[in-house]
């Protein structure tokens, strides 16, 4: 098993063990019939970092499927990673601008939620850039012979 694989499944497991730990304590808290607004803001919470998470991890999906099609030329992938590129840094400054919103309003929740988001797109987009400079390189090097 690759290294690689391990990572990722321990990532994978330890978000998922996190999940059903949210999932359980609130499913507890129904149960025993305390519904207070701890509880309530923590299933608001939940479901919001769980919706924005699976869309993001669709558009992770949708955005590999583009970059890895066989017949595609490194001039066309650099455009598909520009492109990316101007959408992800899009998605990081409107969680910049909510950033500064819920900074504003002292809500620590959403000021959380915000630099999570921050910090993986800013961390995408470096990925997007590494391979953008990687193409780049392969196709200097290829002219230069």
């Amino acid at each position: 098993m690759k290294k690689t694989n391990i990572v990722t499944l321990f990532f994978l497991g330890g978000a998922i063990g996190v999940t059903l730990i949210q999932v359980s304590s609130i499913l507890t808290s129904l149960f025993m019939g305390i519904i207070n607004r701890d509880v309530i803001n923590s299933i608001k919470s939940f479901f919001l970092t769980f919706i924005c998470g699976g869309i993001c991890f669709i558009i992770a999906n949708i955005s590999l499927k583009k970059i890895e099609k066989e017949d595609m030329n490194s001039i066309e992938r650099q455009k598909i990673l520009k492109k990316q590129m101007k959408i992800a840094l899009f998605i990081i400054i409107l969680f910049l601008i909510l950033l500064v919103k819920y900074i504003i309003d002292n809500n620590s929740f959403g000021t959380i939620f915000s630099l999570s988001f921050i910090i993986v797109f800013s961390l995408w987009e470096y990925g997007y850039l590494l391979a953008y400079l990687n193409l780049k390189n392969n196709m200097v090097m290829i002219k230069r012979n």
